[in-house]
């Protein structure tokens, strides 16, 4: 389960308002919904937009080049279950279509790395199953294709033997056979498996300047405040 509740100095502050306006089981099932609809989802969405947690601290860039927005479809897998009988409401993730090889991985695994961080060790045999299923057509990267260039990498030319160009690499070559060639030209052993770290990228959660402004719109929305 993902840890994206209020905080206890939010809760306090629900905890008196409810208190203060004495509503009917009703009225404080429908705050609380609107709350974490309007108050709580919004904010994630809000997040994700800034690229930042919401205290206000920018997430960890990626490692590689690419340049898209991180985690831009986890708002949108956001739902709210309302559970009457403890007077709470519960927000989790659902959907998402995640896969990890041929395994189905559920959106709330997915989301509470993003939102936890984790380390996972890659094992090859993994890689390789996933390159059988989806990668066929994966073509050599731009930078594959400098690095086997930089190792004197050379194909026949009618009787001569010269550099492919970079354009051409990436158009004939798979990233699968980029990645054997560079190993095999620069003597690196093949690792079997190895450890990647994903840090934190906290996105479910509301500040509390955010959330008090919620908190008495939402009151004045079911007529109180």
């Amino acid at each position: 389960m993902i840890s994206g509740q209020l905080n206890q100095s939010q809760f306090d502050k629900l905890q008196a308002a409810l208190k203060e306006h004495d509503l009917t089981p009703q009225k404080r099932q429908k705050l609380l919904f609107r709350l974490a609809r309007y108050g709580v989802i919004d904010a994630a969405k809000r997040n994700v937009k800034k690229q930042q947690s919401p205290d206000g601290e920018p997430w960890d860039a990626r490692k590689s080049k690419r340049r898209k927005k991180m985690l831009n479809n986890m708002p949108k897998l956001l739902k709210i279950k309302e559970l009457p009988e403890s007077e709470s409401v519960r927000i989790y993730l659902g959907g998402g279509n995640y896969r990890n090889g041929k395994k189905t991985v559920s959106a709330g695994v997915v989301g509470y790395s993003q939102q936890h961080g984790s380390r996972a060790t890659v094992k090859r045999s993994n890689i390789s199953n996933l390159h059988s299923v989806r990668n066929k057509e994966l073509k050599a990267s731009k930078k594959q294709a400098k690095k086997l260039r930089e190792l004197g990498y050379k194909v026949k030319a009618g009787k001569k033997w010269k550099k492919p160009s970079i354009k051409s690499i990436e158009g004939e070559m798979s990233f699968w056979q980029a990645g054997l060639l560079i190993r095999m030209l620069s003597g690196e052993e093949p690792k079997n498996e190895w450890i990647i770290d994903l840090p934190s990228r906290e996105f479910l959660g509301i500040s509390q300047e955010d959330f008090e402004k919620a908190l008495a719109r939402q009151l004045q929305g079911i007529g109180f405040g």
